[in-house]
């Protein structure tokens, strides 16, 4: 491939990675390039839950270094990691850690895999609110705690407070439910729940 052809390939990797907004655009070193295992590569990426288009970003980086990607040993090593992650128990790990998936599992085994992935991310959604009102929470009843303390206080300053740390702490008292319960049907379901 002359330098040319190698310069255009790289540009339309990195343009398309850029114009996917994609997450996992690392580029490979010419070093990572000389010696990569096309093959486990491209099952590492489908064990990390990418798609197929993170290929054009591998090609791309390594064209540059000027080392070739061996695509067909990328898409089988690919297809077999699919295998390993689009099951049901790889959804709701993938889904309890936020991630987003990128419509890669074959449809015959996507529904499985959707399945755990929204209860996963349901948990995960529901952690995220339980953790942001319990924020607002604390940090109304310190600013509560500091109102009530002034030399003079301010009673109308300190009844809104008060009443804004209620709703959250109703808010909050109804997210924690929800995310009890969710934690339930997932244990029911058989998921390994992490440690909190």
């Amino acid at each position: 491939m002359n330098k040319i052809k190698k310069t255009k390939v790289a540009s339309l990797a990195v343009m398309f990675c850029a114009a996917a907004g994609l997450s996992g655009c690392a580029t490979m070193s010419a070093e990572e390039c000389m010696v990569a295992d096309w093959y486990d590569l491209g099952m590492a990426d489908a064990r990390a839950g990418r798609s197929a288009s993170h290929l054009a970003n591998r090609a791309g980086a390594c064209a540059e270094t000027g080392y070739p990607a061996d695509s067909e040993a990328w898409r089988a090593g690919f297809t077999e990691g699919l295998y390993w992650f689009c099951t049901l128990d790889q959804g709701f790990r993938f889904g309890m850690e936020g991630q987003r998936y990128q419509q890669t599992c074959p449809g015959d085994i996507e529904p499985d895999f959707l399945e755990g992935y929204e209860l996963g991310l349901s948990l995960h959604q529901a952690q995220a609110r339980v953790s942001s009102l319990q924020s607002e929470f604390d940090q109304l009843s310190r600013d509560l705690r500091r109102l009530e303390r002034a030399e003079v206080p301010d009673r109308e300053a300190i009844t809104d407070h008060r009443e804004r740390r209620d709703r959250v702490q109703d808010r909050l008292r109804s997210e924690e439910i929800e995310l009890a319960t969710l934690r339930g049907v997932a244990q029911g379901r058989g998921f390994v729940l992490p440690r909190r």
